[in-house]
């Protein structure tokens, strides 16, 4: 007759336990529910009101804009004269896009300034874009220049 010892299994104390997950799941579960009931109540259709004579004025300005600079594609290949937009918009004179930033300026005090360049656009080009900024008293300017990480 053969006996088989029966190994007791000894427990090491670490062991994997699950409620704190559970609780997390459980959070993320009640986030998210509340979070979809209040974006589907922002979303109700419904026709709202057209005034005639209104005064309302859009309330939310952004508080920074983007001037691209980029060279005439329309221009024959020599030539570097540069035109510039705000934002994606279509390419606008310096004139026009100083109006503009004027405009934004009234309505956000705190407007920052971010202006992109190709670089095959002389700096003349670029330092007047700068000018226009100093003249609209826009004194947070940021300017975007590729790093080479190669060093």
């Amino acid at each position: 007759m053969r006996h088989e010892r029966r190994r007791r299994e000894t427990s090491s104390g670490i062991s994997f336990n699950a409620v704190p997950m559970v609780d997390v799941i459980f959070m993320l579960t009640i986030f998210f529910m509340l979070v979809s009931r209040f974006s589907s109540a922002e979303q109700i259709p419904m026709e709202l009101p057209k005034p005639e004579h209104s005064q309302a004025s859009v309330a939310k300005i952004p508080e920074r804009v983007i001037i691209n600079c980029r060279v005439n594609s329309l221009l024959p290949s020599g030539s570097m004269q540069a035109v510039y937009s705000v934002g994606p918009n279509q390419p606008e004179s310096l004139d026009v896009v100083a109006r503009r930033l004027a405009a934004m300026r009234k309505q956000s005090p705190n407007l920052k300034v971010v202006v992109r360049a190709d670089r095959r656009l002389p700096y003349a080009e670029v330092r007047e874009v700068m000018r226009m900024l100093a003249n609209n008293n826009i004194d947070m300017l940021n300017v975007v220049a590729h790093v080479n990480e190669e060093k």
